[in-house]
């Protein structure tokens, strides 16, 4: 019987006889205090329902949301490495002759178009580029989407997006860094820098360049891998912590009722 006590405002059993010794009144009494119990339980346990309900949903989010981030990050470091590899140990020489050739033709009311074409050769290394470019503004993307995710990923947002310090040199190629970082490629510039100074390209996009340096940043990044998205308690503490203390509550309440309950069959 010491769990009386945790019912609300029972706190001794003088209320069941009042001055008037009316057992009749006390029943009346305890009914109206096992209603009144029963409808906080019965609350109560709805909420816990639901709280449990929301947090499996939240929690379930959380687990999908941090696959899709790693399977994305694993993706895209994959592609980039590759690309970065072939950059780096790319011969950038070709036959000048016939490397690129330009027709133009003029239509009927006087109209010219121009048309270039490129050697096999020249354009494999265009391709070699373009794919390396096309992967580097990916993790460029991929990073600053999640930024704000962590400061992990936010550090790496800034650590890729840090082309802006050399964007002279790589224009001095044909590569035009953007305020976010990534690259743009004026195909036509690069084309003739790489048939007249293959040496150059090679220096600026090779192993002391940006493949060199993107690599550096694709090691760092994977050495934060297991670290990047926050764990469920980091980014759910606040819902984990409510969903703790209604359990707690409803618990208390079940248990309230259960004393209810237990003292109802001893009075009659």
């Amino acid at each position: 019987m010491a769990g009386i006590n945790s019912l609300g405002g029972v706190n001794n059993y003088s209320w069941l006889f009042n001055t008037n010794n009316k057992k009749q009144d006390a029943t009346a009494q305890l009914w109206n205090a096992y209603g009144s119990f029963q409808n906080n339980a019965a609350s109560s346990l709805a909420g816990l329902t639901e709280v449990n309900a929301n947090l499996k949903a939240v929690l379930s989010s959380y687990e999908d949301a941090k696959a899709a981030f790693n399977s994305e990050f694993k993706e895209t470091m994959e592609d980039l490495s590759k690309s970065a590899e072939k950059v780096k140990g790319y011969n950038f020489s070709v036959e000048q002759e016939g490397a690129i050739t330009t027709t133009t033709e003029t239509d009927k009311d006087g109209n010219v178009t121009s048309t270039t074409t490129y050697s096999k050769d020249l354009q494999a290394a265009l391709d070699t580029v373009k794919g390396f470019v096309d992967d580097y503004n990916s993790a460029v993307k991929f990073f600053g989407d999640h930024k704000d995710v962590s400061n992990r990923i936010g550090q790496l947002a800034t650590t890729f997006g840090d082309t802006t310090y050399r964007a002279k040199l790589y224009d001095s190629i044909g590569l035009t860094v953007n305020s976010n970082g990534s690259i743009s490629i004026n195909e036509a510039q690069l084309a003739e820098t790489i048939v007249n100074d293959p040496d150059k390209v090679s220096s600026v996009l090779g192993s002391n360049g940006l493949a060199g340096k993107t690599e550096n940043h694709i090691s760092f990044a994977n050495s934060q891998a297991d670290k990047l998205f926050p764990t469920a308690q980091a980014m759910l503490g606040d819902q984990l912590d409510t969903a703790a203390l209604y359990t707690g509550n409803a618990y208390r309440n079940m248990a309230a009722l259960g004393n209810m309950g237990n003292l109802i069959n001893m009075m009659f």
